[in-house]
């Protein structure tokens, strides 16, 4: 399939771009750290565009909601009213101030709470799933582990338990890390992987 010569043009531009910011990184010439660091900057500009982008369009679906009488409008509505009442605290009061800090203390705390809570009953209620169809021995340790880092961590005046406190820091410390690693290597290979095939030319989402 012949390539349109627009396509060919982002092709060059991707891979001289992503070229130069690699090699930035292990040559040492000022010419070329100076060019990978502007490229920086501007891929953060468009991220930051981009973030700006997404927010409007989420104030856009929901007043679309919210003018056209549809399922869920009151909650569109009250998205739009807080976005609103926080913008604008946050122009007038700036982000550190009093106010701000209220909403964040007495506003976002909760509902991050709120949240977590609806996490814990959601995984209790997966755990019983789980047992329903599948009971074996990975399923025990899941749950042993499971139970024992949460009563670890619960605060109990009554009853002083270090070696259930010990063993709970063991499990966060090691096993947890170890596999916090892991996934943050696959992460890693994966985009590395991700860049390559961008600057051979094997994936082209630049294209649109």
């Amino acid at each position: 399939m012949r390539r349109r010569p627009f396509s060919v043009f982002l092709l060059v531009i991707a891979i001289a771009s992503g070229l130069v910011v690699l090699l930035g990184y292990w040559i040492n010439l000022p010419a070329l750290a100076t060019l990978r660091d502007l490229f920086v900057r501007w891929a953060a500009i468009l991220a930051g565009m981009a973030v700006l982008v997404g927010i409007l369009n989420l104030l856009y679906v929901h007043w679309l909601k919210v003018s056209q009488p549809k399922p869920g409008g009151a909650y569109s509505l009250a998205l739009l009213i807080a976005f609103v009442l926080t913008f604008l605290v946050a122009i007038v009061d700036t982000p550190t101030g009093s106010w701000s800090l209220w909403i964040f203390r007495y506003v976002q705390l909760p509902v991050e709470a709120s949240l977590l809570a609806l996490l814990a009953i959601t995984l209790l209620v997966a755990v019983f799933r789980m047992l329903h169809r599948r009971f074996d021995w990975f399923s025990l340790v899941f749950i042993g582990t499971a139970i024992l880092i949460l009563v670890g961590s619960t605060y109990l005046p009554e009853v002083n338990m270090p070696v259930l406190q010990s063993l709970r820091t063991w499990l966060l410390q090691v096993p947890t890390v170890a596999g916090a690693r892991g996934i943050l290597l696959g992460i890693g290979i994966g985009v590395v992987a991700t860049g390559v095939r961008i600057l051979t030319g094997s994936d082209r989402p630049y294209e649109g």
